[in-house]
Formats: C-alpha cells, sequence, structure tokens
C-alpha cells in the first residue's frame, strides 16, 4: 500500500487500521463513506465512471481485441462489486468509426452479462449507462440500436460547445441555436436530442440531460459569436479560461449577466474587460428543467458536483425544485448486498457504523 492511498484510506473519523482485527481486510475512505450514505439514503446510488476525456485514448486498443475487452469487462465489473457501487458509467470520447461502434456494443453487452451473472439470488440489478456526445460528427457514428438495448440510461454531455479552442466566442451549452446570431451557437442540444429520438430511437425516458456546473470564459472579445484573444485568461477550474460555477460572479466584476431564454443560454459580459462567460445560471437551470420536462427526459446530470453553488443559488437544488421536489426523483432502491466483495466490512454491511 502506497502513503498516498494509506492517506485516502484512514481520512474519516473512525478509519483508522487499528479498527480492523489483524488478519481481515477492510475498506474505507471515500469508498466506505459512499457506503455508509447509500445505507442513509435508500434512494441514492453510486455509479463507477470508467474512462472519460483522458483516458479515452488507452482505450482504442481494448476496444480492438476480444482479450482486452474481456479483461475490461472482468476489471470493471471486479471493481464495482468490490468497491460496492450500483453500476457502471462507460464514458468513452468518442467512437471514431464503424468497427469502432460495432466493438462498443460487444462491450456493452459483455458487461450487462457479467453484471446480470453478479446479481444473484434476485438482487436489485445493476445498472450501465453511457456518456454521449451531443457533436453530430460524433454521435452519427454511433449504433444507437445495437446500444441501447443494453444501457439503463444515457447521459447526454449538453455541454463544451464552445471554448479557448475555438476561434469565436460562443454559448457552451444552449438549448436551440440562435438564428439571430448563428456563430455564436455552433452547436444545439435540441438538434442532439431529437437526432437521438428520431434516427437513434432512443426513448425519451432514457436520456439525462447533462449540465455544466462550470464556465467557459473568452477574454478581449465585443460578445458572444466574436472572436477573442484568450492570452493570460485566468480560470478557477485546472485549465486557462475554466470557471467553477461557484466562483461566479468573479469578484470586482462589472459584468452585465444575460438570460437568453429563447434559446436556452445565459452569459455574463463585462464591457471595461471585455470578458465573456458563458454559463448556466439560476434562471437558465429552471429553463432547462422545464424543457425536459416537455420533451419528457428521464432527468439531469451535471458535470461536478463539488463546483455548484450552496443554497439558493444551487443550480442542482434549482433542477430539483423545479421537477416539483425531492419527491418526484427516482425512489427505487439501491444496492447495499455485496456477498462477493473482498472487504470484509462492505461484504458485512459496514455493522459497526
Amino acid at each position: 500500500m502506497t502513503d498516498e492511498w494509506a492517506d485516502l484510506q484512514y481520512s474519516y473519523p473512525g478509519d483508522s487500521p487499528d479498527t480492523a482485527p489483524a488478519n481481515t481486510t477492510n475498506v474505507y475512505g471515500n469508498v466506505k463513506q459512499m457506503y455508509l450514505l447509500k445505507k442513509q439514503n435508500r434512494s441514492l446510488k453510486t455509479l463507477l465512471a470508467v474512462l472519460g476525456w483522458t483516458y479515452s485514448p488507452n482505450m482504442v486498443p481494448v476496444l480492438a481485441s476480444p482479450t482486452l475487452r474481456a479483461n475490461f469487462v472482468s476489471s470493471s465489473v471486479s471493481l464495482m462489486t468490490n468497491l460496492g457501487f450500483d453500476g457502471l458509467d462507460i464514458d468513452y470520447e468518442y467512437i471514431s468509426n464503424s468497427t469502432e461502434a460495432a466493438n462498443i456494443v460487444s462491450l456493452l453487452k459483455d458487461i450487462r452479462l457479467a453484471m446480470d451473472a453478479a446479481a444473484t439470488n434476485g438482487s436489485t440489478p445493476y445498472i450501465l449507462s453511457y456518456a454521449s456526445p451531443a457533436g453530430p460528427a460524433r454521435y452519427s457514428l454511433m449504433d444507437f440500436k445495437g446500444m441501447d438495448q443494453y444501457l439503463d440510461f444515457w447521459n447526454f454531455m449538453g455541454y463544451d460547445y464552445a471554448g479557448n479552442w475555438d476561434t469565436l466566442s460562443g454559448h457552451s451549452s444552449n438549448i436551440f441555436g440562435d438564428k439571430s446570431n448563428p456563430a455564436s451557437t455552433p452547436f444545439n442540444t435540441s438538434s442532439a436530442i431529437n437526432y437521438y429520438l428520431n434516427t437513434g430511437g432512443v426513448a425519451a425516458s432514457k436520456i439525462n440531460l447533462g449540465m455544466p456546473l462550470y464556465a467557459r470564459s473568452f477574454s478581449n472579445t465585443n460578445g458572444p459569436g466574436q472572436p477573442f484573444n484568450n492570452t493570460g485568461a485566468p480560470g478557477s477550474f485546472d485549465e486557462s479560461s475554466t470557471w467553477d460555477t461557484k466562483a461566479l460572479p468573479l469578484p470586482g466584476s462589472n459584468a452585465t449577466i444575460y438570460n437568453l431564454k429563447k434559446i436556452g443560454a445565459s452569459y455574463s459580459y463585462d464591457a471595461s474587460t471585455k470578458l465573456m462567460i458563458s454559463y448556466d445560471t439560476p434562471t437558465m437551470a429552471k429553463v432547462k428543467a422545464s424543457w425536459i420536462e416537455k420533451m419528457g427526459l428521464g432527468g439531469a446530470m451535471w458535470w461536478e458536483v463539488s463546483q455548484d453553488k450552496s443554497g439558493k443559488d444551487s443550480l442542482i437544488g434549482t433542477v430539483v425544485k423545479t421537477f416539483g421536489g425531492e419527491k418526484k426523483l427516482d425512489k427505487s432502491l439501491n444496492r447495499l448486498d455485496y456477498p462477493n466483495s473482498k472487504y470484509d466490512n462492505l461484504r458485512n454491511g459496514m455493522p459497526d457504523n
């Protein structure tokens, strides 16, 4: 065990290794705390997200090899059952050709079979979801029918429509295109979701609309759809020109906030510094929640919760309130039984907590 893992393992009260008998293997730290939260909140489900933007390139040779795919299935399902998760979320960014599209279907099928085999004795089924793209060049390559039969839901990534990789400033998570300023909306959620529904044949109730809890900023610009120069652009996230929502408005800013309900986008603009920041406001969270209900979608998803504000300014809280409160959320029970976990305390249901 590395020192870093030891620090993670024993960072909560009661997590000292001295609490376990000498010859047992227990799990502590974040994994233990998530399990305890599930015991306290029986509708809370945790899924292990695999890959993501950073690690997806490592998946290319795996998808191409039946042997490596089998290893991936075995290891991911083992992690899920050993650590007490309710399922897996596969975040491969992105399918690049028809061969990969077919191999993703095979992978999801094998994961589903392994999950079902692990859900023994009539216990709660494991959940399998997929983080799916919003760009037409990406989703047009996917085998929706093949994938959908193995998925419980799709986490539609409705963000990063514009950013510091572009030449023009734009809205990063708009619902509709802006006909009066098309350069400001290179992508839009509505067109993508309608493709999922009408061409892909995915049921609306299986799609969760993903929304950002971070902001994309554009320095030295005259506003949406205009050139920008991000030289020296600051940020509060792990990359330049990207801000946590909770960091906004910026201290000392004279920015005006714009809520464009017609296109489902919001942003701030400071004319004195020529800084535009594209992000969701509470007003826009309400608009998106209402659109989710209108479209009959399954729900909402965010990246990522630590970036949200608290209290009345919470975007997550605003969406839940617009839905009608917690009573409208899914109340199906989570899984607490992991008889094959290699960790004694998790396998026994954390009896001492």
